[in-house]
């Protein structure tokens, strides 16, 4: 069997990351993502080990010792981390493992992963951008003001990923998606 591809996926909160992946592993069986694990509450309609798998703070530190995950990192106070066994299951499968993780952690990978094929996802403006996180309402003002910030910080760090994509129309996002795929 082949060698599977790993492409990470970042972008500010509210442009669409989940969005274009499900659309893009709809187009292609072959995409899968990894689920992250998060210390944060689901949102509604979030389910467990689907969206992300969702653990007390004291897990994850006992998961991050263990050393099992590839990447871990802290943003809008809790932690992500990326499990490394079920990156490397996907990839061993041939499948296209899909890490949805943010600048710092995807940075990290870049770093350890060369051969991973790094995107990033941008908003077609910074009004749509703020548009999309406040209609979501799942987060209060103050929440919705420091994911606002830190979206202008990550942007401005889309230059170090070799691809980005402005995302507007998600079956156009998925086409340039699959055109970056042919890199793999």
């Amino acid at each position: 069997m082949n060698k599977g591809c790993l492409v990470i996926i970042s972008g500010p909160s509210g442009v669409g990351k989940d969005t274009l992946i499900n659309a893009w592993k709809e187009r292609n069986p072959l995409v899968e993502r990894v689920v992250a694990y998060t210390t944060r509450d689901p949102r509604r309609g979030e389910v467990d080990g689907v969206d992300y798998h969702f653990i007390t703070r004291n897990r994850f530190y006992e998961m991050a010792e263990a050393g099992e995950f590839l990447e871990y990192k802290e943003v809008h106070d809790y932690y992500y981390a990326t499990p490394s066994k079920d990156m490397e299951r996907l990839l061993s499968q041939g499948k296209v493992a899909v890490l949805k993780i943010d600048v710092q952690g995807a940075l990290s990978v870049m770093s350890e992963r060369a051969n991973a094929i790094p995107v990033f996802l941008l908003p077609p403006n910074a009004e749509e951008l703020e548009r999309r996180i406040r209609e979501r309402g799942t987060e209060d003002a103050s929440t919705i003001l420091k994911r606002l910030r830190n979206a202008h910080e990550e942007i401005a760090l889309a230059t170090r990923y070799p691809h980005q994509i402005v995302n507007e129309d998600i079956q156009a996002s998925v086409d340039c998606l699959e055109r970056i795929l042919n890199e793999c």
